[in-house]
């Protein structure tokens, strides 16, 4: 809820041309309009200040920053869920697992530096693909603490959202830490054509609000079908 009233604030602040300086309407304001509580609408606001859209004056308000005429679509700083990056591209993008398991930290020595683990600690690995139609358009390998979970995830929580499925366990990733760099899938996940491009992967060790990391995530992008924007500031 607190992303859809984030993106329905940026939009708003597009569709109104506002400019940097502007003001942007009130909590309470927003909770009207919308008819969610204080706290999901903080959270859309915060949301708001970390893409750097608005700017909290203490006293005053909430303001638009130049950032804000910046349209990007899907940039690459944002934080969200393959899915929901999927269907803003305008895909109706299928969840395909292809395997899950329990492993111990050690087999994953990338994953275990970033989660902060012993290597005799168990992580629960999921492999999946997201596919919209006849196409391939990501492979994802997301690694998880077993310690944060309550048991080994069956049923739909393989096939929702690791982003859901952490929220609920009490450990929602809000941010990340990520790497980009061009890369071929790994051996054996595909065949054909698709398995011999080169994909966009990235990296990331996902945090929770108070910035212990919860997921380590890699997510292969078919480059020739999905790009990433940015600004620089």
């Amino acid at each position: 809820m607190a992303e859809q009233i984030r993106d329905a604030v940026s939009n708003d602040i597009r569709a109104r041309g506002l400019k940097a300086g502007d003001r942007i309407p009130t909590e309470a304001e927003l909770c009207a309009a919308f008819g969610v509580s204080r706290p999901t609408v903080r959270e859309a606001l915060r949301l708001l200040e970390q893409e750097r859209l608005i700017v909290t004056e203490h006293g005053r308000g909430r303001f638009v920053t130049a950032a804000a005429a910046l349209h990007v679509a899907r940039p690459i700083t944002a934080y969200e869920s393959i899915t929901r990056m999927l269907v803003s591209l305008g895909h109706d993008p299928k969840t395909r697992v292809l395997s899950s398991r329990i492993a111990l930290a050690a087999s994953d020595p990338q994953a275990a530096l970033a989660l902060g683990l012993a290597p005799g600690a168990e992580v629960f690995v999921l492999e999946r693909l997201r596919e919209a139609g006849e196409e391939v358009l990501v492979y994802t390998q997301d690694v998880i603490p077993m310690a944060l979970l309550a048991g080994r995830p069956v049923g739909a929580d393989l096939t929702g959202s690791v982003n859901e499925l952490l929220a609920r366990a009490g450990h929602k990733p809000v941010m990340s830490s990520a790497n980009v760099a061009a890369a071929f899938l790994p051996a054996g996940v595909l065949q054909g054509p698709a398995n011999d491009e080169p994909w966009l992967l990235v990296s990331e060790t996902c945090l929770s609000d108070n910035g212990i990391p919860v997921l380590y995530a890699r997510d292969y992008h078919r480059g020739s079908l999905i790009s990433f924007n940015f600004t620089r500031q």
